[in-house]
This record gives structure tokens, C-alpha cells and sequence, in this order.
């Protein structure tokens, strides 16, 4: 090892045991340079070799190659190849993964394939293409007996990708939707279009288009899944309408000319799927109506816009109502007239629904399911909120009756604060039970708050309520993410007291046993008999990586400090890693150096 190699290592022991330093920033301190984060990152590499859990190890590899790409890429390079292979040797041994919580709900956990190809991408895209492929030969040869749920993963989590690489490289995220492009059309591009869209319009429109074109010849079910998206509908056409819904982008946007494209295209498929009796007389695909219940249900929704609005169609739409009703037969009339009415009890507005509980009541025939729907159906309006509140108590199951209470107030609350109503969303917050459920709403209020200057003071009121609460719960991950929360929340406003969350939430996160501190949302159900409801929220600055990148901006020393006294060696390397990420991104002279004047070009 070089000699001032040996000089920085040694001097990291003091650094990482030492929390009584002077804050120094990360921009002003003189040790955190490239060459000393380079020997950091070295160090935790070397020390968390120990570390057997797989899915930890990838982790640290991926975090570690990452950093040194730009300062050694083969040994970068080195560090992602050995990812890979564990997350391959994972896979084949365990296959998708999830686990459960007490309650009983089940979470998908993240293929680790994607997690090493995804950061690779972001540094090498014919590398990560040449992994992709390789995982999509394995793919196709067990796609066929997979279960249902996990028939695309491999698919959708490509997509993801692309959509990633949407903003910092578009050409490869043309390559990656050009290769999802030829398999079946599936829910999955419904959801992509909306999340393409959210950063750029017009590509979403040309993968619209692209895609269109590509599945011509898709059955008239799976082409309802590019129904909802030129039409900025929040829901697909058809009876299947209720099974899938998606984020909207914030500004709504139609777009005519490829709602006249999905259109004619439908009425088309429909023209060549009547005329085919080697299509229409196939078994109806696994847990679906029949093909006619698409057609006649999805051309019944469209005919109002094609009479307002493309009045030279509606010679095909009646064409297609008519081959549609054609195809009906016994069966298939039995499962249309279902969907349907289901769909409209489902989509009833909340007045009509409230009237078939009071009804439902008087008759002695009301059910917890029917006063769950009140609440879990739709948004709501604060007036709504009101009405729905006494009906809560009449909910017979306790444990389904606690559910719905607790969201109703947390659903309340949301309102609340996105209507500014913040007395209100205090008080709506302070009666949800769990820490980690009002910590989501306070620091949904602080944020709001600091954007008026008239409210910055307010912020520490909100957040020293937090702080009490987390002080009095045991200790668990979800204090410690909250505790993690506060630590970045008070970074904006006061750094002593950020510094010190973040040392107590490193005290609870050092009690626990092998907690899992990375957990990016918090879940919501109802549960009861015969009927279920969840609902999931990301927990905003709960992340142990993003705090001690933050906090270190402002304090390189003590931030690394507070890293060093992490006992996890797993939790260890990636705050390390973090705080060192600082040391290579800042660019200010040292003290008493001159800055190198350029001269101007002759």
C-alpha cells in the first residue's frame, strides 16, 4: 500500500469513533477528497466481506461499483460482475421472492437481477443489454409454467428500466420498450404510457403510436389495455375497468389523433376477429369473459365520443356494436349483464351509494364490506368525510372497525393538508395510532409549511410533536425510519437537531435484529369477512442512505462519525458510502490555494 495511503487509513479510526467534532461541511473540509472517500469505500468493501445475506452483499457490491467507476472502472466493473452473479445464484435458488407481515399481508420483494442490471445501465447500456438478454433467454424457457402472477415480472421490471432512462438516455429506453414490444400486449403498458408521460409527452405519444401499430392484432381484450391512455382516462374500456387503475400525470391531456388511431383500430380488430371462427370459438382466456363481453361493454363506452366527436365513424361503430352483439351467446350475456352491473354499483357516485347503506341499515341488511366502500372507493370531499363518520361505529368486526377508523382519519387528514387546512390536518393526524402512518402526515405538513415563510415557524412544532411521540414507542423499524424522517426534515431548518435524530434513530437501529431499515412504503388494510382493502404510501426520508447524504453536506465529519457507529456492518458500509459520496462530488480549493487562472483563447 502507498504511503499516504497508509496515512489516510489510519487516520480514518479516529473520524469514524470520534462524535465531538466542529461542524465542518463537506464542501470546507480539507480530508474529504476523492483520494480519502476512494480509501473509504475501500475499507468498507474489505470489512463487509463478512456479510453472508445475499441480497446485502449485492447491495454493498452495486453501491461500491458505482462509486469507483469514475476513479477505477475495471475494478468497478469487477464489483458489478460479482453482483450479478449473486443476484443469478439467488434467483435460481429462490426464484421471486416475497414475505409477510403479522397481519397476513404479502410483499413482492425486488428481483435482484434488475437492482445490478439498473445501476448498470446507468453506466454502461450495451452492458446492461447483454445482461438483459441473457436473462430474458432464461425467460422464455420458463415463462410457460410460471405462476400467474409472475408471468411478466421479468417484463415489467425491464420496462422499468426504460422508463428510468427516459430522462438520461432515450435511446436506450427505445431499445428496452422495442424488446418488450415483442411479447403478447399486456396491463403492463397501460401503466408505462401514464409514468412515460409524466416526464415527456411527446415520447409517450410515439410509443403510443408504436405501439398501436405493433399490436394490430392483439384479441380486442388485450387492446383495451391502450384504451384509457389518449383519452386521459384514469380507467381502460370495458368490464375489466375496475381491475386496473394508475397514477395520472398532474396535467391532464388528450390527445385526438391518437384516440381517432386507437379507434379505428379497435373497430378494425373487432371487424377480423368476427370474420375468423378460429378466434372467436377459443376458450375464454383464464380468469376473463368471454371476447363478445369486451367488445359489445368497450363499444357501448366508446359511441358517445364517436357521436360527439368523430361523427365520420359511425358507420364502423355500428358495425362493430353489431358483429360485437353477434358473437354474444347464452353464457356470455349472463357474464355481461354481471360486469356491468357490478361495474356500475363500483362506480355509483358516493350520494347514491351513502342512499344503499341508509337503506341497506333500515332493512337490517348492511354489512361491514358496504360501509368499508364508503371510504375506500373514489376520493373524497371533507363534506363527504363528515357523512361517512358515524357509519364507522356501526362496523360490527373490531378489528375491521379499528382499520377503517384509523384510515379514514389518515385519508382525512391528506385532504387537510392538501387543501392547507392545517389545523385540521394536526387534528385529523394526532388520531392515527401509528407512528410511522403520522409521521407520513407531519412531514407532509412541515413540507407545506416551509414553502410559506408566514408558517416556517410552525415547522418545529410539527415536527417536536413527531419527535415526542417516536421518544415514547418502543424501539422497532418503524421508529428508527422515522427517527431517520426527522433527521432529514430537521436538516432543513436546524442542523444540530437533525444531527441528533440521527444519532438517536442510529441507537434504536443498533437495539434491533437485523431490521429492515430500507423499507420504502407503509401499507394500509381493511380487512373483513369476505372483503379486503390495501393500500400502500412511500415514506418520504426514511431512507438510511439519502439521510447521511444529506446531513454530510453540512457536516462531513460528524455525519461520518455517526456512520462509523452503526454496529450492522451492512448498514455501516452503505452510510459510509454515502457520507463519502459528498467527498467526490465537491469541488472546492483548499485553504490558501489559488485557483488556476484559464487564459482566454487567442
Amino acid at each position: 500500500m502507498p504511503k499516504a495511503s497508509r496515512l489516510i487509513l489510519f487516520a480514518l479510526a479516529p473520524i469514524l469513533c470520534n462524535n465531538a467534532i466542529a461542524q465542518i461541511s463537506s464542501s470546507e473540509n480539507r480530508v474529504c477528497n476523492p483520494q480519502y472517500a476512494r480509501v473509504l469505500v475501500d475499507q468498507q468493501v474489505a470489512d463487509s466481506r463478512s456479510v453472508e445475506e445475499t441480497d446485502k452483499r449485492i447491495k454493498i457490491l452495486v453501491r461500491s461499483a458505482d462509486f469507483l467507476w469514475k476513479f477505477d472502472e475495471p475494478t468497478a466493473r469487477q464489483y458489478f460482475t460479482e453482483a450479478f452473479k449473486v443476484a443469478s445464484d439467488r434467483f435460481t435458488e429462490k426464484g421471486f421472492e416475497t414475505k409477510s407481515d403479522d397481519g397476513g399481508l404479502v410483499t413482492i420483494l425486488p428481483d435482484q437481477r434488475f437492482e445490478v442490471i439498473k445501476a448498470i445501465a446507468k453506466k454502461d447500456a450495451k452492458w446492461a443489454k447483454t445482461l438483459l438478454e441473457q436473462v430474458l433467454k432464461e425467460y422464455d424457457k420458463s415463462a410457460d409454467d410460471r405462476k400467474d402472477f409472475d408471468k411478466n415480472r421479468e417484463l415489467t421490471d425491464m420496462i422499468r428500466i426504460a422508463i428510468d432512462s427516459v430522462k438520461t438516455n432515450p435511446e436506450l429506453s427505445w431499445y428496452l420498450f422495442h424488446r418488450a414490444m415483442q411479447y403478447p400486449l399486456d396491463y403492463y403498458w397501460y401503466f408505462t404510457l401514464y409514468q412515460v408521460a409524466a416526464n415527456n409527452w411527446p415520447l409517450a405519444d410515439q410509443l403510443y403510436a408504436e405501439l398501436i401499430q405493433n399490436y394490430t392484432n392483439a384479441t380486442p381484450r388485450r387492446l383495451l389495455f391502450l384504451s384509457a391512455y389518449p383519452f386521459f382516462n384514469e380507467r381502460i374500456f370495458g368490464v375489466d375497468k375496475n381491475m386496473y387503475g394508475v397514477g395520472m400525470p398532474e396535467q391532464p391531456r388528450t390527445n385526438p389523433a391518437l384516440q381517432r388511431l386507437f379507434i379505428q383500430t379497435f373497430f378494425n380488430r373487432v371487424a377480423s376477429f368476427a370474420a375468423n371462427p378460429d378466434e372467436f370459438n377459443k376458450p375464454d382466456e383464464k380468469y376473463h369473459s368471454s371476447e363478445a363481453v369486451y367488445i359489445v361493454s368497450a363499444t357501448a363506452e366508446i359511441e358517445p365520443i364517436v357521436i360527439s366527436q368523430f361523427p365520420d365513424l359511425i358507420g364502423a361503430l355500428s358495425t362493430a356494436k353489431a358483429r360485437g352483439t353477434a358473437l354474444l351467446n347464452d353464457e356470455s350475456r349472463k357474464q355481461l349483464d354481471e360486469r356491468t352491473n357490478r361495474n356500475e354499483k363500483l362506480n355509483a357516485a358516493f350520494e347514491q351509494r351513502l342512499k344503499e347503506v341508509e337503506e341497506a341499515d333500515s332493512e337490517g341488511k348492511l354489512t361491514d364490506s358496504m360501509i368499508a366502500s364508503l371510504l375506500t372507493w373514489g376520493e373524497r370531499t371533507e363534506t363527504q368525510f363528515k357523512k361517512i363518520e358515524p357509519w364507522l361505529d356501526k362496523i360490527v368486526d373490531d378489528k375491521t372497525r379499528a382499520e377503517a377508523i384509523n384510515y379514514f382519519y389518515f385519508l382525512r387528514s391528506k385532504l387537510a393538508i392538501k387543501e392547507k387546512r392545517f389545523e385540521d390536518a394536526e387534528k385529523f393526524a394526532a388520531k392515527v395510532p401509528e407512528i410511522e402512518h403520522r409521521a407520513i402526515l407531519a412531514f407532509d405538513i412541515a413540507s407545506e409549511q416551509l414553502k410559506d415563510p408566514n408558517r416556517a415557524a410552525s415547522v418545529y412544532e410539527t415536527l417536536n410533536d413527531v419527535d415526542k411521540l417516536a421518544r415514547n414507542a418502543d424501539d422497532s423499524v418503524a421508529k428508527a425510519q422515522v427517527l431517520l424522517g426527522l433527521a432529514t426534515m430537521y436538516e432543513k431548518v436546524n442542523h444540530a437537531l437533525a444531527l441528533g435524530e440521527l444519532s438517536d434513530a442510529i441507537k434504536v437501529i443498533n437495539h434491533l435484529e437485523n431490521p429492515d431499515i430500507f423499507s420504502a412504503a407503509v401499507f394500509r388494510q381493511i380487512t373483513g369477512k369476505g372483503f379486503g382493502f390495501f393500500a400502500s404510501f412511500s415514506s418520504p426520508g426514511y431512507n438510511l442512505e439519502s439521510t447521511f447524504e444529506t446531513i454530510s453536506k453540512n457536516d462531513f465529519e460528524l455525519s461520518l462519525g455517526n456512520a462509523g457507529s452503526l454496529t450492522d456492518k451492512y448498514f455501516k458500509t452503505l452510510a459510509v458510502l454515502a457520507v463519502a459520496k459528498n467527498c467526490v462530488e465537491k469541488a472546492a480549493p483548499l485553504p490558501g490555494r489559488k485557483q488556476p487562472v484559464k487564459k482566454k483563447a487567442q
